[in-house]
C-alpha cells in the first residue's frame, strides 16, 4: 500500500527536492518502493548486423526464442514481485522476429503492466495486428536517411524498407486509434549528422515524435576490452574513427563520480530468451552474467546475486556503470555533450550541419 502511495506521490515531488537526497538514500527507496523495468529478450537474435551491437557480432544469432506460455509465466510472477512495472520485449535482439510479437505485447496489458517496444523496423509482418495490440511506447531505432549512411551504422538493413514501414505502422495505429507513444530515435554519428533533419521531418510527417542522442560502444565488457586494449583491430577502427563521444574520453570523464552506486541492480531487471535473468542491461556474455532461472528463483535469491556479483565492483572502478546511465546523469551528461561536440569540430563534422536538401515528407497515402 505505501509502495503505491509513494507511485502516487513522485511526479509531484519536485526534482530540486529530490535532489537534496543522498544517491544512496534514493538508491535505497527505489529498491524498496519504485517499480523497475523488466528487459526481456523474447528472442536471441538480431535480424541485422550493427558494428556497435554485440548481437551484429561473430555470434550474434545465438539462437532461441521464447514461448508465448514461459512469458505468461513471467509476467504472472512479475505482477507480484515488481507491481506497476514496465515491460520492455527487447534489450540486445529484435522483437519483431518473433512472429507471436503483438500477443506478447498483449499479454503485458493483460497483467496490467505497461508495454515497451523497441525495433529497428526492417520487418513488420502485420502492422495492422501490431497497432490492435497498442503497446503502451514504440521506438524505431535508426541511424540515417539515405542507404548508404545508414547502412554503416546499421549493417545489413534496408533504410527504404523502413521507411515504407513506419508509413505502413503511422497509418494501422491511426486506423485503430491506438495511444501509443511513437517514436524515432536516430542515433548520431560522426558519419550521419547531415541526416538527422532529413529523418525528423520524414518523421514527424507521418506523427511520430522525434529524438536523437549521441551513439556510444557497448557492452561494458567490450569498452573495458577497448579501454585495456584487447578489441581486434577492425573493431577499434570503427569505435576510433566512427563514434562522436570518444569512448576513452568519456570513461576518462566518470572518474570524478566512480564512487556512486549503480543505478541498475535496483531500478532494472533483465531476462534472455531462455527466462534466465543476466546481471543487467549493459552486459552482453551469458557465460559469465547469467543469474539463474527467473521463475525457478525466488526474488530475494535473484536481488541478492543482482547487488553482490564480483563484477559489479571491477565495472564500478572503471566508472562503466556511470558511462552507461550516461543519459540520466546530470552531471556527466553535459561532459558528455561537449565531448561528442569537440570530437565533431576536430574530425570536421559540426553537429549543427543543414542539409542542403529541400524538406522530405512522407508520400501521400
Amino acid at each position: 500500500m505505501f509502495r503505491k502511495v509513494l507511485w502516487g506521490l513522485s511526479p509531484w515531488v519536485p526534482r530540486w527536492l529530490k535532489d537534496l537526497f543522498p544517491e544512496r538514500i534514493k538508491q535505497l527507496m527505489r529498491r524498496q518502493y519504485l517499480p523497475r523495468t523488466v528487459l526481456i529478450d523474447i528472442v536471441g537474435s538480431c535480424n541485422l548486423a550493427c558494428p556497435s551491437c554485440p548481437s551484429g557480432g561473430p555470434d550474434k544469432n545465438r539462437g532461441g526464442k521464447m514461448s508465448l506460455e514461459m512469458f505468461r509465466r513471467i509476467l504472472e510472477k512479475i505482477s507480484k514481485e515488481q507491481p506497476g512495472a514496465t515491460v520492455s520485449i527487447f534489450n540486445w535482439t529484435e522483437p519483431l522476429i518473433h512472429p507471436q510479437a503483438a500477443e506478447f505485447v498483449e499479454a503485458i496489458r493483460h497483467y496490467g503492466l505497461k508495454s515497451r517496444v523497441s525495433t529497428n523496423l526492417n520487418l513488420l509482418k502485420d502492422a495492422d495486428r501490431f497497432a490492435a495490440a497498442s503497446p503502451d511506447f514504440m521506438t524505431i531505432s535508426l541511424s540515417g536517411f539515405t542507404q548508404p549512411v545508414y547502412s554503416i551504422g546499421h549493417e545489413d538493413g534496408d533504410i527504404e524498407v523502413v521507411k515504407e514501414n513506419m508509413r505502413k505502422l503511422s497509418d494501422a495505429f491511426k486506423k485503430a486509434n491506438a495511444t501509443t507513444e511513437l517514436t524515432v530515435y536516430y542515433h548520431k554519428y560522426l558519419h550521419n549528422l547531415h541526416e538527422v533533419d532529413l529523418m525528423k521531418q520524414y518523421a514527424e510527417s507521418l506523427g511520430f515524435a522525434f529524438g536523437s542522442g549521441w551513439a556510444y560502444y557497448m557492452p561494458v565488457e567490450r569498452v573495458q576490452a577497448y579501454m585495456e586494449d584487447r578489441l581486434p583491430p577492425e573493431e577499434v577502427e570503427f569505435v576510433e574513427n566512427r563514434f562522436a563521444l570518444n569512448i576513452r574520453r568519456a570513461v576518462e570523464a566518470t572518474k570524478p563520480f566512480r564512487d556512486e552506486p549503480c543505478l541498475f541492480p535496483t531500478t532494472q531487471l533483465t531476462i534472455d530468451c531462455r527466462g534466465n535473468v543476466q546481471l543487467c542491461c549493459a552486459v552482453y556474455d551469458a557465460n559469465r552474467f547469467t543469474i539463474g532461472s527467473y521463475l525457478d528463483s525466488p526474488w530475494t535469491e535473484i536481488e541478492s546475486k543482482l547487488l553482490n556479483h564480483s563484477y559489479c565492483r571491477e565495472c564500478g572502478q572503471h566508472g562503466l556503470h556511470v558511462y552507461t546511465s550516461w543519459h540520466g546523469h546530470k552531471k556527466i551528461h553535459p561532459i558528455y555533450e561537449a565531448i561528442a561536440e569537440e570530437e565533431c569540430r576536430r574530425h570536421g563534422a559540426n553537429p549543427g550541419d543543414k542539409p542542403a536538401q529541400e524538406p522530405v515528407r512522407a508520400r501521400a497515402h
